[in-house]
């Protein structure tokens, strides 16, 4: 039996993808959940939409691992007291039985990431699982430590305080809290998520069409919580020595990929988190589906033929400027072509086998793009959040000859920026002799549901993106600038 390897699936997305439940009612099920603190596959048996059996099926089928109908007379208790009763509770596993080389565990939900970590620390040897329905599990270790009681460390049913507010404890791992504000924003259409710390608690608020309403008072603590998830996640916490810290991921929610780009800052209180939210497709999409007109598209199609040219995005955060790049990067795709992209975050599609550096955690990297364009011999390059306000000019550099650049600059307005560029003599002799073109997204930010367009629903704005190719007469115009 093969040790364990970590999967990026989530148990709701395969029971959903395998037919066992659906989406709707993973909804109704995360609801539930905040209400009892159980975990999610308890959750759907205890609503009665599937069983333990089917799940065990689906996960059995899907992630590879054998299914084991567990019986107290073959569990080694020796070694099932060897583990803490709290953790083997709270994430629904028990040690079947093991030899100085491995340990053979039973768990019900494997796809929990952070709950196999943390059982792979306490036994220090190789874990082989398999998959058990969490009842068997339960009279598992029933037969070894009694029937379960209070004051272990699983989530418990809420309470009422004082002001009526009803609370839980959420795992510590903080698993079940994201997915449950991540879903629930999602059903609002919500662009954001705010963690804020306020008077000792947590004020989740969620940004829909309405602005920014507060949804619910978690307990403070919840914020390590919800911290620690997202740095398994790969987005990096603040420390001793920082005030903010940042990072993007894609967490899949039953059939939908969400893309994450979380801020935590600290604040009075505690760390504030924000998190901005998005669909992260698996494809890039067309230009037509972006707002592209379709005179606009066969002018850019046509463009990027050549072996080389500029196109820039000009427009605020948050409008789709990314997308965009990443749709350009798919009609230049080529099997003879080098991609070189330079982004604050992996969240969007890029042609396979592009270099793709991340300036979110190489802050140097924007400032060497065009030493690292030439060394490693980049014919399509892509800037990303990289050449803000007047460091727009250097896409005329020296570097940019010869190759396709496609780039995104927070400046607003095209007619103002073409102003700015022919300033110098180098940038009017660049633009003389180089294709160039702009493309101008809507000077506005996405919030609410308008974050949540899926490219096919919005061709109603196509036409909503502007594209400026320079022509020989505009040409001819910015050399006689030079001349005066």
């Amino acid at each position: 039996m093969p040790p364990f390897e970590h999967s990026t699936r989530t148990l709701t997305s395969i029971l959903v993808e395998c037919g066992i439940v659906t989406d709707e009612q993973v909804g109704k099920a995360l609801v539930r959940q905040r209400e009892t603190g159980l975990l999610i596959g308890e959750t759907l048996v205890e609503l009665g939409f599937t069983t333990e059996e089917n799940i065990g099926w689906a996960l059995s089928r899907q992630l590879g691992f054998p299914y084991a109908d567990i019986h107290p007379s073959s569990i080694d208790s020796a070694l099932v007291k060897g583990f803490p009763e709290g953790l083997l509770r709270r994430i629904q596993a028990v040690p079947l039985f093991g030899s100085d080389e491995e340990i053979t565990v039973a768990m019900a939900d494997p796809t929990d990431v952070d709950a196999v970590l943390e059982l792979k620390t306490v036994a220090g040897l190789p874990v082989n699982l398999v998959i058990g329905g969490p009842a068997s599990i339960r009279r598992g270790l029933d037969s070894i430590y009694g029937p379960s009681g209070a004051g272990l460390t699983r989530p418990h049913a809420p309470s009422s305080n004082a002001s009526g507010r009803r609370d839980i404890v959420w795992d510590r791992a903080g698993t079940n809290f994201l997915a449950f504000h991540l879903h629930a924003a999602v059903r609002e259409r919500a662009s954001e998520v705010h963690f804020v710390p306020r008077d000792g608690q947590l004020v989740v608020a969620y940004r829909t069409d309405e602005g920014l309403v507060t949804q619910v008072t978690e307990p403070v603590e919840t914020s390590l919580y919800l911290r620690a998830r997202l740095g398994v996640l790969g987005v990096p916490d603040v420390d001793g020595s920082s005030t903010t810290a940042w990072g993007s991921t894609v967490v899949e929610l039953g059939p939908d990929r969400i893309a994450v780009s979380a801020c935590h800052s600290r604040a009075d209180g505690g760390v504030a988190t924000v998190l901005r939210l998005g669909p992260a497709p698996e494809e890039a999409p067309d230009l037509s589906t972006l707002g592209l007109s379709p005179i606009g598209e066969a002018e850019i199609r046509e463009f990027i033929e050549g072996p080389e040219g500029l196109v820039i995005v000009t427009g605020p955060p948050r409008s789709g400027g990314s997308l965009v790049l990443s749709s350009l990067a798919a009609l230049a795709a080529r099997p003879d072509r080098r991609f070189l992209v330079l982004e604050p975050s992996h969240l969007l599609p890029y042609p396979p086998g592009s270099i793709r550096i991340s300036t979110s955690q190489d802050g140097g990297a924007a400032a060497r793009w065009e030493r690292l364009a030439v060394s490693l011999g980049a014919d399509v390059v892509v800037l990303d959040e990289v050449l803000a306000g007047n460091d727009v000019d250097s896409v005329l550099h020296g570097a940019s000859v010869g190759r396709l650049v496609f780039a995104r600059t927070d400046w607003l307005d095209a007619v103002s920026l073409m102003e700015f560029l022919i300033k110098s003599r180098n940038s009017r002799a660049a633009l003389r002799d180089r294709p160039f073109a702009m493309i101008t997204l809507p000077v506005a930010r996405r919030e609410g549901s308008s974050a949540w367009v899926k490219p096919n629903e919005s061709e109603v704005q196509a036409g909503s993106l502007r594209v400026t190719i320079l022509s020989d007469k505009q040409r001819d115009l910015i050399t006689k600038v030079g001349h005066h």
